[in-house]
């Protein structure tokens, strides 16, 4: 009973580990890139596989930014505005993705 248990937390927690590094970022037309890949291109965030770790190194930074939900009610979908870095973009989950460009 408890070995399943246990197998069920860590099925839950390695599932949920590798759903928080599924970000990208959307362009105009539903197109989606890589949100890790992309942000090795930027000193700023660079290393960050999410939403979250791009807000804790731009609060690091001193960066002015805002970062919230496209759609209230919609989980999976920010939209991320630093003037500073003339960045305006949306950040989605994989499921709102139409297509995957590599860059």
């Amino acid at each position: 009973m408890y070995l399943k248990i246990l197998m069920s937390l860590i099925f839950i927690t390695m599932f949920g580990v590798n759903q928080a590094q599924e970000w990208y970022a959307m362009a105009r037309h539903g197109e989606c890139f890589d949100l890790a890949k992309l942000n090795e291109r930027s000193s700023l965030v660079k290393g960050a596989k999410t939403p979250t770790e791009m807000e804790e190194m731009m609060k690091k930074a001193g960066v002015d930014y805002t970062l919230e939900p496209v759609i209230p009610e919609i989980d999976g979908m920010l939209k991320l505005d630093v003037p500073s870095e003339n960045w305006a973009m949306i950040l989605v989950r994989k499921q709102f993705c139409q297509e995957f460009l590599e860059k």
